[in-house]
């Protein structure tokens, strides 16, 4: 009887340890996925995929700005005075148009007070297979519904050790993360054309031109439609602002020219932007053709990722429906682009 009454005790004690690891980790609730922050609480917001879906389901917006990390050095200041609303801003470092149109699907189902989605369609990704997720890891333990695996973040050490690190901010006086500096790079990294040049190495010339198959355009309209234009579809009283990652002329040159890929590119373009306008609550915007942008390497830090500078024009551009693509003008949209990059001197860029 000792020994079963000890054994008893044990296991009362274990679990009451366990409820208090669980309980602690739970109230201060450093990713968000039981409930809102509290006020007053200096919570550090660093980690998207771990962050991002509490984020969405819990925090007070009506507007999303989301995509990869071109979108991490939007403000979401700068959007709620030139949008109006609130805004909040959830960027997915390498994400694929699964992963982050997952994520939009699971924004809405959470707020019905969504009414604006702001996200950037990196044009890299297009022919990506409809399903690819490139990041392993991702925590779907937080975002499923299944309360069994909650385990995983309530008995977990180092979830611990951050709420400790959370409450010991707040007694040092420190404040919240703001959205605007929520996964912004922009003070990591050098800008300018010395840093992009260093950034790759410029490849040999292809001797042949590539030509869009049947399998990459039946691939990329596959991509588009599950994770682009679906949910637009399905919520038509949502306002879709989407935009093609605006890429410097380097890309231009490396990606597209040396490879060939001039024309493979130019439908490639074409056969997206179609799909795309056939959303009428999507407004689609585009700015490749603005070559005061992708030509001046200051406003770059490699081929594709552009300044926090550049990120603001953007949000103004799209306010003032500056670079829209439409039924009537994508046409001659693409046609300025095969102009301008099929002529241009890229030998220029390195001299």
């Amino acid at each position: 009887m000792k020994a079963k009454t000890w054994f008893c005790g044990a296991v009362a004690g274990t679990l009451l340890v366990l409820a208090a690891f669980a309980g602690y980790i739970i109230t201060v609730d450093p990713f968000f996925h039981y409930h809102k922050p509290i006020e007053g609480i200096a919570y550090t917001l660093d980690n998207s995929r771990y962050q991002n879906d509490g984020i969405v389901r819990h925090f007070s917006y009506d507007t999303l700005i989301t995509g990869t990390s071109m979108t991490s050095n939007f403000k979401t200041t700068e959007c709620d005075a030139l949008f109006g609303g609130k805004s909040v801003k959830t960027p997915f470092h390498g994400g694929t148009f699964r992963e982050v149109n997952d994520h939009l699907e699971a924004a809405i189902a959470a707020n019905p007070k969504l009414h604006t989605v702001i996200r950037c369609l990196d044009q890299g990704n297009f022919t990506q297979d409809k399903d690819y997720v490139n990041y392993e890891g991702i925590p779907y333990y937080l975002y499923d519904k299944n309360p069994f695996n909650d385990t995983e973040y309530a008995l977990n050490k180092s979830v611990f050790m951050l709420a400790d690190t959370t409450l010991a901010d707040t007694a040092a006086g420190k404040r919240m993360t703001t959205f605007d500096e929520y996964m912004n790079w922009q003070g990591l990294y050098e800008f300018g054309k010395d840093a992009v040049l260093a950034t790759y190495t410029r490849p040999e010339k292809s001797s042949s031109a590539a030509k869009l198959s049947d399998a990459e355009r039946e691939r990329t309209l596959a991509n588009i439609r599950q994770n682009v234009t679906d949910v637009a579809r399905t919520n038509p009283d949502i306002t879709f602002y989407y935009y093609f990652s605006p890429y410097s002329v380097c890309y231009w040159d490396v990606s597209i020219m040396r490879q060939g890929k001039l024309d493979w590119y130019m439908d490639l373009q074409a056969l997206v932007i179609e799909e795309i306008l056939t959303c009428d609550n999507i407004k689609l915007y585009a700015f490749d053709d603005n070559t005061e942008l992708t030509c001046n390497l200051d406003n770059y830090q490699d081929q594709m990722h552009y300044s926090e500078a550049v990120s603001s024009l953007i949000l103004k551009w799209m306010k003032e429906d500056t670079g829209r693509l439409t039924k009537d003008n994508y046409k001659a949209y693409l046609e300025r682009l095969y102009e301008f990059y099929g002529a241009y001197d890229y030998d220029s860029i390195y001299a």
